[in-house]
């Protein structure tokens, strides 16, 4: 006898509840027994579908679906709709001897309609299966009932007459490729660019402005040839390449726009009602072009078409390109590359990521813009500029809107096709929309009678001024921001399972960074792990509360969660930033630390002067046992669960909590919460969390208010709005970004203590309160706020703050390069340099003056001399060992810098340094000040913003003491002085720029206006005399 099996995906308990009512339902003669199981359980079933019943006719199999996320498996099905995809299952046939019938469940306000349904439904024909009766699709918007209960009356006698008469479909698979071809050639549909407001659902396209990045880009409507009209060679319909994604990425941003462009156009692919025109896709960083893409890109595509390439890069530090991207712009600017044009069949689109802050905005996006072209490529789409100081998605946002449809049309050589306007299809009436308000309101009543509202639901509430336990308004759907696609996929495994997938690519990633001196092997996808060897407090600050909190650390070296979160806490007691003394509590809030790192002990990382340093980050503690506890409660999930993150390497979900997703940096974007308020199982909570993520002007103000403004985190929108508890680890991993590293300037020389293998950097402790917000009479603002770098490495730090002699070994942390290009001290030491450098802008300066004071405290000083009037003197490693610096000990008594410049000709050096207090945060003081008796330091100027009851600052010193300003004016006009500028860009750097064009116009010959004086610091840029190291 035959065997009815009915397998089910479901997220919210819909699709099991269908199922099990099913399999309660009398059963046809035809089977002799039924199953119900989750789709992820088809492994120990499918040994017996795969032989046909006793009987000789068919089992049936009836698959009922959810669809999640961004047209997503729910997490019980994700195994199963893999296996169906594989080429190898549709080789097998495993289903030949079945007939099937799937009933998918979806909700038409999402673009991604029932997607998981109708994958399973086309897919399974083409693996062998019977289709009983056609594809079922309920929609929650309109009520589940209307269409379940009609399928659940007929669906067994319709799989049970299947059984019986039925004849495989498969045979037909190929046949019915031909008749669509047939069908595509006598009528192509109207072009049109369908909009994409939502995560799960059929295409649908919009009355209004078009969105083309989560749905099809379809074929352009073609003529007939007629008897009159002459005979064209027709473009192919679909290219023979693939639509490649490039970025450049340092922060994360570039690689989060081009994987979620690369995950819009796949899920384009997997509809099976699409027609694309690029059969699939790559997205890659820029610097794997070579193998991934220049091969295809210098062959001649189909007739008339081009290949397509979009760029997506940033630009760090002063003009530099992001790690991953050198490779591909050197290729750019290379004569060679000009001549042979290698890019002349493709057709691109640039957007570049930047910030005003910096002088070469863009620069990186403009430079390969421009160099795509003079390589021969035609450009489809204009360069976009995204501004991170004004906000990214300005930009970014219209952009990615359009790209794909644009690069599309181009490519194709269709044009620019506008996209016709058509009605959006709507599936409701007014009057079932008022009653199904109604019958919501009715049960958010109920609800509220029940139990307390959420934290983020008082809240909102409370900011619109709305009364409690009153429905919160729909947010039209027009007002809903675009969902953002999935930026990553995950696969979890479990303990029957042997596949471990890893990515062709891996090799790829773990590119090889080079440096001054071309040996670096160390990079961002392959960090190095130091030890922290030395840590102190460049501020005055307390080290009682280190001490104290070494007592919660483990004797083991191995640091807990735990651990870390009862150091944390002993560390806040020790610096309260609330009470009486508002003195103590400014002080308590500036921290500053210098730390020195270990490095390979084969000089396989090494560094210059004005170098920085990357470090890998990790969530807070705090957020990583949140969220594991969750996934644990919720799903089931175990930490040491292993999962695989686009299709690399399986890691234990704790370490992909842990690294791979950012749970603690405030959230950036209304779309992000926007997508995240999909998985919200309280309707209450979801309208909430739309209205704060929607296009409405209350919205603004809400958004600012509860998220930006009191620095809210995905881990604090879970806790506040609790049904989001409910979401996957798929969910987390194809919403949240990835965790960007945190830079530090390198605050040593690699040519002091050389004998000891190490750099050293200092940071400031981020550790604030939010502002005030009451609600309902009670505080929510005042949050401490810490960084999620800062405050863990304080942690790790404690011991040696305070010099625990039981100190067990910390954990490492995971550094590599970030080599500049620009940020160098001049080659010839003759040349005078000014060094303005407020707060930890002094870092790396620290480390140009520990530079210099080596080089002039050669032993062989002739040697040095005779180098320097010779003007090769390069700064970096040409001295022999012998030749190098003397230590402090053997200098003492010396005026290094003095007793040089009395035999040759050195350039001064002037010093520019502020703070808030001179007795609390004048950063390496101690060491300036000896720099200054040495004769390294010509001049010291210092600010002290909080001693004096006028606020002073450095441009302040610059125009108010005169011999500052002679001196300055004189350097930078008469002795070419190079200036250097580091610390906080958006208030500080501009200030010192425009102090600067003011002196220097009222001293330069000729044209003393301040247009002059502007011209003359732009020029300097230019020449490298004026360079800056900013951020804001």
């Amino acid at each position: 006898m035959a065997t009815l099996y009915i397998l089910y995906g479901s997220a919210t308990g819909n699709a099991e509840g269908i199922a099990l009512d099913l399999a309660e339902k009398p059963l046809p003669s035809h089977f002799s027994s039924v199953v119900c199981e989750p789709m992820e359980n088809f492994k120990k079933l499918s040994k017996h579908w795969s032989e046909p019943p006793s009987s000789g006719k068919k089992h049936g199999l009836i698959l009922i679906s959810s669809t999640t996320g961004n047209g997503d498996p729910p997490e019980n099905a994700s195994r199963f709709v893999r296996y169906l995809k594989r080429k190898q299952t549709g080789d097998a046939l495993p289903f030949q001897h079945c007939v099937f019938s799937v009933l998918g469940l979806g909700d038409t306000n999402y673009d991604q309609f029932c997607a998981i349904g109708k994958l399973l439904d086309k897919r399974m024909p083409e693996v062998g299966g019977i289709r009983a009766k056609p594809l079922a699709c309920a929609d929650e918007a309109t009520g589940l009932e209307d269409t379940v209960e009609p399928f659940m009356d007929t669906v067994l006698s319709d799989i049970e007459k299947a059984c019986i008469h039925g004849e495989s479909s498969h045979k037909t698979l190929a046949e019915k490729k031909k008749e669509d071809a047939q069908e595509d050639a006598r009528s192509e549909p109207p072009v049109a660019e369908p909009d994409q407001n939502t995560a799960t659902g059929t295409t649908e396209v919009a009355s209004s402005e078009p969105k083309a990045t989560a749905s099809a880009v379809p074929e352009p409507e073609q003529a007939t040839a007629t008897e009159s009209s002459p005979v064209v060679s027709e473009p192919p319909a679909q290219s023979d390449s693939p639509l490649f994604i490039l970025y450049g990425s340092a922060t994360g941003n570039a690689e989060e726009i081009a994987k979620g462009l690369a995950a819009t156009y796949e899920s384009i692919l997997s509809n099976p009602d699409s027609k694309t025109f690029f059969p699939s896709v790559v997205c890659c960083e820029a610097d794997q072009f070579k193998k991934k893409c220049l091969p295809i890109w210098e062959t001649q595509p189909l007739n008339g078409t081009k290949h397509g390439l979009i760029v997506v890069a940033s630009t760090t530090g002063n003009g530099d390109p992001p790690e991953n991207c050198e490779r591909f712009i050197r290729f750019l600017k290379r004569k060679q590359a000009v001549e042979s044009q290698p890019l002349r069949h493709v057709q691109y689109s640039v957007l570049g990521l930047g910030d005003t802050n910096y002088d070469q905005f863009c620069h990186n996006g403009k430079t390969i813009d421009k160099k795509l072209a003079e390589l021969g490529g035609t450009r489809a789409v204009p360069l976009s500029c995204a501004d991170e100081a004004t906000g990214l998605e300005d930009v970014v946002e219209p952009w990615t809107d359009k790209v794909l449809f644009k690069i599309t049309n181009a490519c194709r050589g269709s044009g620019d096709i506008a996209p016709p306007k058509i009605e959006k299809p709507t599936t409701r009436t007014a009057a079932n929309q008022e009653a199904e308000e109604e019958k919501k309101a009715e049960i958010v009543e109920q609800r509220s009678d029940s139990r307390s509202e959420s934290a983020g639901l008082r809240t909102v509430r409370s900011l619109l001024k709305i009364p409690d336990n009153t429905p919160m308004t729909k947010v039209e759907f027009s007002l809903l921001p675009s969902l953002k696609a999935s930026r990553s996929s995950c696969e979890l495994f479990h303990d029957d399972e042997s596949e471990v997938p890893v990515s062709s690519t891996m090799d790829d990633r773990a590119t090889i960074s080079t440096s001054s001196s071309g040996s670096q092997n160390y990079s961002m996808s392959r960090p190095f792990e130091a030890q922290i060897l030395t840590a102190k407090y460049l501020t005055n600050s307390s080290i009682d509360g280190a001490a104290k909190a070494c007592e919660q650390l483990g004797s083991d070296g191995l640091l807990t969660d735990k651990a870390a979160m009862g150091a944390r806490q002993v560390l806040d007691a020790q610096f309260p930033l609330e009470g009486e003394d508002s003195g103590i509590l400014e002080r308590n809030g500036k921290r500053v630390i210098e730390m020195s790192l270990s490095l390979p002990d084969d000089y396989t990382l090494e560094y210059q002067p004005g170098d920085a340093v990357g470090l890998m980050v990790a969530n807070s503690p705090e957020a990583v046992v949140f969220v594991l506890d969750m996934l644990r409660n919720k799903h089931g999930l175990h930490p040491e669960q292993k999962v695989s993150i686009d299709s690399t390497e399986p890691i234990s979900v704790e370490e992909a909590i842990r690294e791979r997703m950012d749970l603690s940096c405030v959230i950036k974007s209304k779309r992000t919460l926007f997508t995240l308020a999909q998985f919200a199982t309280d309707e209450e909570e979801k309208n909430a969390l739309h209205m704060l993520s929607c296009k409405k002007e209350e919205s603004d103000f809400l958004f600012n208010e509860y998220v930006v403004n009191q620095r809210r985190s995905a881990v604090d929108i879970f806790r506040d709005f609790p049904s989001l508890q409910n979401i996957t680890l798929e969910g987390l991993v194809s919403v949240l970004p990835p965790i960007a590293p945190r830079y530090y300037s390198i605050s040593s020389s690699p040519l002091e203590n050389r004998d000891e293998l190490s750099l050293s950097v200092a940071f400031s402790v981020v550790d604030y309160l939010t502002p005030s917000l009451v609600v309902n009479g009670k505080e929510r603002g005042r949050r401490r706020i810490q960084g999620v770098a800062t405050g863990y490495l304080e942690v790790l730090c404690s011991p040696l703050l305070c010099n625990f002699a039981e100190a067990p070994p910390m954990p490492r942390v995971k550094i590599f390069p970030k080599p500049t290009a620009e940020f160098r001290m001049p080659s010839n030491l003759a040349t005078p340099v000014v060094l303005i450098g407020p707060g930890t802008g002094i870092a790396p300066f620290m480390g140009f003056l520990s530079h210099r004071r080596a080089l002039l405290s050669s032993t062989d000083s002739t040697n040095a001399a005779n180098t320097v009037v010779e003007g090769t003197w390069r700064g970096g490693y040409e001295l022999e060992a012998q030749d190098l610096p003397v230590g402090d000990k053997d200098a003492s008594g010396l005026s290094v810098g003095a007793d040089f410049r009395s035999q040759q000709q050195v350039g001064g050096v002037d010093v520019f340094f502020g703070c808030r207090h001179a007795d609390h945060d004048w950063l390496f003081k101690d060491e300036l000040q000896t720099l200054k008796k040495q004769g390294i330091v010509t001049t010291l100027y210092t600010a002290f913003s909080r001693d004096t009851t006028t606020r002073e600052y450095v441009q302040d010193i610059m125009k108010n003491h005169d011999d500052c300003k002679r001196r300055l004016t004189d350097l930078i006009l008469h002795q070419n002085a190079s200036v250097y500028i580091c610390g906080e860009g958006n208030h500080m750097a501009r200030d010192v720029q425009a102090t600067m064009a003011s002196l220097l116009a009222a001293n330069l010959e000729g044209d003393q206006t301040p247009e002059a004086g502007k011209a003359y610091v732009e020029e300097m840029k230019k020449r490298g005399k004026l360079v800056l190291d900013i951020w804001s």
